[in-house]
This record gives C-alpha cells, sequence and structure tokens, in this order.
C-alpha cells in the first residue's frame, strides 16, 4: 500500500501518542487552518503540521502552522515531515518558535517484519539443527539490537523536548 498525506497524518498521530503527548486528535480533511494535528505536552499544546513531501519542505509549512496556532489555541507549534527542512524553513521556524522534526518515516514494518523473520528462522535452526548455540547468540543478539534502537529512539525525542517547562 502506499501511504498518502492522510496516512501519514494518521501515523504521526500514533507516533505522537507513543512518545508523550496526550489528547492527540486529527482536525480534519480541509479547512484545518495549517493545522493537521493538536495535542498536549506538559501543560502545552501543540499544534502539529504533517508534511509527506518527495523534497525538503520550505516556508509555507512553517507559515501554516504559524497561522493556525491561534486558531486552535495552541502555544507550541511543530512541523513534521519525512523529508528535511529548507534553510529557509529552519531560519522561519528558529524566529517563530516552532519546533521541526524531520526524517519522521515509515513506522518501521519492514523492519520489525524483517526482525521477526529473523528470529523465526533461528528458532527454526535451534529445533532441527546442530547450531543451537549459533541460533541462541542470534536470537539475543538481534533482541538486544532492537531493544537498543528503541532506546536510542526514546532518548533522542525525549531530549529533543526537554527543555519544555
Amino acid at each position: 500500500m502506499d501511504m498518502n498525506g492522510k496516512d501519514y497524518e494518521r501515523q504521526i498521530a500514533g507516533y505522537l501518542r507513543t512518545h508523550g503527548f496526550s489528547r492527540v486528535r486529527l482536525t480534519g480533511n480541509s479547512g484545518d487552518y495549517g493545522v493537521d494535528i493538536v495535542a498536549h505536552k506538559r501543560r502545552h499544546k501543540y499544534a502539529v503540521q504533517c508534511k509527506f513531501y518527495s523534497k525538503p519542505v520550505g516556508v509555507a509549512a512553517v507559515q501554516q502552522v504559524v497561522g493556525g496556532m491561534a486558531f486552535y489555541d495552541c502555544d507550541r507549534a511543530l512541523v513534521i515531515t519525512n523529508n528535511t527542512f529548507t534553510r529557509q524553513a529552519r531560519e522561519l521556524a528558529d524566529r517563530n518558535g516552532v519546533e521541526l522534526m524531520d526524517n519522521l518515516r515509515s513506522s518501521g514494518r519492514l523492519r520489525n517484519a524483517l526482525l521477526f523473520t529473523f528470529i523465526l528462522l533461528s528458532f527454526v535452526l535451534l529445533l532441527f539443527t546442530e547450531y543451537r548455540v549459533f541460533a541462541l547468540c542470534g536470537i539475543a543478539a538481534m533482541l538486544f539490537i532492537f531493544a537498543f534502537m528503541k532506546y536510542l529512539r526514546f532518548i533522542a525525542v525525549r531530549d529533543k523536548h526537554s527543555g519544555e517547562g
């Protein structure tokens, strides 16, 4: 299934829920005033603009979310993209206190499927061959790597948002 902008917004809403945001809600299809998601975190109300682009995101996304903050009575703004931001967008965001999160891509279903396949194959080796020690080491290593990657991602997101009062 190919992802589109609406799919990306739903995915980002889920991402926000699993990364410390509460009362996460999508604003609707059209007439959203530049805000795709409204969410709360640490006594702050966020206006979130999602951009699923094949090229770097420009200043328009920052302008849109700044404009939509007042309509939704938000005190913080966040623009999230699967790509990167232009220099001009970063400058405008910095001047307006808008947080930017780039390179937030798919939910990792492929990675999880590959991990599951590796573990399943390791169990087959474990049960039906004489390479049990290697299979156990492989399973343990992959589970450790997967858990460590999740931990690093959690730390990166926590540190990015730790400056909020």
